[in-house]
């Protein structure tokens, strides 16, 4: 049966890179394996900062190894679990993300997390976390989330809980 539950959306605004970090970090401290991020935004809107704060939170240790993987298409980290880093700028469709195994990692058990999400959304799940970062100045951000599912949802309710991000 579909889902038709309404989509949770929230907004952050981030001044420093720092603090979109600090933001990923507490996401990534709530993430479990299968979940998949989707990051959408221009380029040096903010998407692998985000990613870094988001894989620390995860537990990898080594944030220098954090980097687009525009030309790899996707990075592994080690973390309290695995972490796939895709990066689908480069992708003319979703059928070019599917040759790499994508569909393996998303439906594995680690947590996925895309930039340029919008460029292959035939490879997302039913469920994922939406997070489009719009640039506001140099330092500033506004982030945009949206929940597609339940799970994302109550993930969206803690961080509010927390305050401050809310």
């Amino acid at each position: 049966m579909p889902n038709f539950m309404k989509a949770e959306k929230f907004s952050f605004r981030s001044t420093s890179a720092g603090e979109t970090i600090r933001f990923g970090e507490r996401l990534g401290g709530l993430l479990a394996p299968g979940d998949v991020i989707a990051l959408v935004g221009e380029l040096g809107a903010g998407k692998t900062t985000l990613v870094k704060g988001i894989v620390r939170g995860l537990g990898v240790t080594d944030n220098r190894s954090v980097k687009s993987p525009t030309f790899a298409l996707v990075h592994r980290y080690e973390g309290r679990m695995p972490v796939y880093h895709f990066d689908a700028y480069r992708l003319e469709d979703a059928r070019e993300m599917l040759d790499i195994g994508s569909d393996e990692m998303i439906y594995g058990e680690g947590v996925s997390l895309v930039e340029w999400a919008d460029r292959a959304p035939g490879c997302l799940p039913e469920e994922y976390l939406e997070i489009t970062l719009i640039p506001v100045s140099e330092s500033e951000r506004i982030l945009e989330i949206c929940c597609q599912g339940e799970r994302y949802n109550e993930i969206v309710r803690n961080i509010k809980a927390n305050g401050q991000f809310a």
